[in-house]
């Protein structure tokens, strides 16, 4: 797995850096912490006089220490290892001291940019061929970062990976997940399995109905979503809504839930929740909002 955490210099940040220090406890994943700032250049080069760090390196070695301090030292996957020498058997019954330089299992990035934020953070996900970009912002208010209005929403409509947009200090204590019932990717099922265990919270599963049955295959699908998460000891349900008051159910339960949408190329949700309903429901949750590709 891997995670890319956009992050600036503001608290909603250092929330989610721990949140994805979590995560990555979980996942073991390869994890890089990206910053944009508008004038980040020779950072140590001999032009710069002064001395001083850059504010936005600063942040992010802050950040690094954050995430870290999550892991035991020994054990952490993100540890270097240093180089010592060794008796190593190079054959059988011949043992011959090396020089030997164990290194992290895992990767953990520091990536400082310049330019455009969204731009910057796209470019980046794709480098690393990210599988889950997370940011945070503000529980309140319409999410701005760095003085961007709709950052997040911007991020979260022109990814092509899943977005975890991790509202400040707000306690999770269900999440309700809507998955497209004939489109189910294995990749979204897992990423709920992590989210339900980063957060020790119940799992309420969205089946659709055309307001009075389900379709066969669509139940058959969610019974096998069902046993899938009750064999990993997760507390789910699946609760029944039709088609045509989705969208006022999830209104309802952003106020109080973790709202989870796979948004794939071919999901109904794509259809039933374009751009300008996405940025509603990142603004109007009070929740973290997870939206599934």
């Amino acid at each position: 797995m891997r995670i890319l955490v956009a992050v600036d210099q503001h608290s909603y940040s250092a929330h989610v850096v721990k949140d994805v220090a979590k995560l990555a406890g979980n996942t073991w994943a390869d994890v890089t912490l990206v910053g944009v700032g508008a004038k980040v250049a020779n950072i140590d080069s001999p032009s710069n006089k002064s001395g001083k760090k850059h504010p936005l390196i600063k942040t992010l070695q802050i950040y690094r220490r954050s995430f870290l301090k999550h892991f035991e030292k020994e054990e952490s996957p993100y540890e270097k290892r240093a180089c010592k020498y060794e008796f190593i058997e190079v054959k059988r019954g011949i043992w011959e001291e090396l020089y030997v330089c164990r290194g992290a299992r895992k990767d953990l990035k520091i990536v400082a940019r310049s330019g455009n934020p969204i731009k910057e953070i796209l470019a980046q996900s794709q480098e690393d061929d990210s599988d889950l970009i997370a940011l945070g912002c503000y529980k309140e208010g319409d999410c701005q970062w760095e003085g961007i209005i709709n950052f997040p929403q911007k991020v979260a409509n022109n990814a092509t990976c899943s977005v975890l947009v991790v509202k400040e200090e707000k306690q999770i204590r269900k999440i309700v997940c809507c998955l497209d019932q004939e489109n189910i990717s294995q990749k979204s099922i897992e990423m709920i399995n992590q989210m339900v265990t980063l957060y020790q919270t119940e799992l309420e599963i969205v089946g659709l109905t055309d307001g009075t049955t389900l379709k066969p295959m669509v139940e058959k699908n969610l019974d096998a979503i069902l046993k899938y998460y009750n064999a990993r000891q997760i507390k789910a349900w699946i609760k029944l809504v039709d088609t045509a008051s989705l969208e006022s159910f999830i209104s309802q339960e952003a106020r109080r839930s973790m709202m989870a949408l796979w948004m794939g190329g071919q999901s109904i949700f794509t259809k039933i929740f374009p751009r300008g309903k996405v940025d509603k429901l990142i603004q109007g949750s009070k929740s973290s909002v997870l939206l599934l590709r």
